[in-house]
């Protein structure tokens, strides 16, 4: 028994030493050369004869850093909208954005009970503002009224259109 156990030891062992001899790391590649790297000067001070289009602008941030009066789309999604009697005539359903990125509308869902019967119809997200309740929840402001937003045309995505 000690003999097996023994010899069942020490093959484990040299197969570990072994193990290990086998996976040794391949030999670094050399290094790839990068391009010369362009040469960022800080601008200097404007000339008063220089013109405007020749002045040297600051190479863009790629990171970005919150802003403190940002708001989140997820946030906006599912928001109430609210009328000018802060009553609420609807909900937000979807973002239209533009091409560069800013909201041009927000789909709002109004009438119906639970989803049942509601209508959907796109708003000028330029058109309301944007606020918090006495809960502090987000909302967003219209001068629609109820029945209005009601005899809105219906919105539908266009899938036709380009993308």
């Amino acid at each position: 028994m000690r003999k097996t156990l023994f010899g069942l030891t020490a093959g484990l062992l040299l197969a570990g030493t072994s193990l290990a001899i086998a996976q040794t790391n391949p030999a670094p590649s050399p290094p790839q050369e990068s391009p010369p790297a362009a040469k960022t000067t800080e601008p200097s001070a404007p000339k008063a004869n220089e013109p405007a289009a020749t002045k040297a602008a600051a190479p863009q941030q790629m990171w970005y850093s919150r802003q403190g009066d940002e708001v989140r789309a997820s946030k906006l999604i599912g928001a109430k909208v609210v009328n000018a009697a802060n009553e609420t005539v609807g909900d937000v359903n979807e973002i239209v954005l533009t091409k560069d990125g800013k909201i041009t509308a927000v789909v709002v869902g109004v009438g119906g009970f639970l989803g049942i019967g509601e209508r959907e119809v796109a708003v000028n997200f330029s058109s309301m503002n944007l606020k918090r309740d006495q809960s502090n929840n987000l909302v967003l402001g219209t001068n629609a009224t109820q029945e209005s937003l009601k005899a809105a045309p219906v919105w539908h995505w266009d899938e036709s259109a380009k993308k």
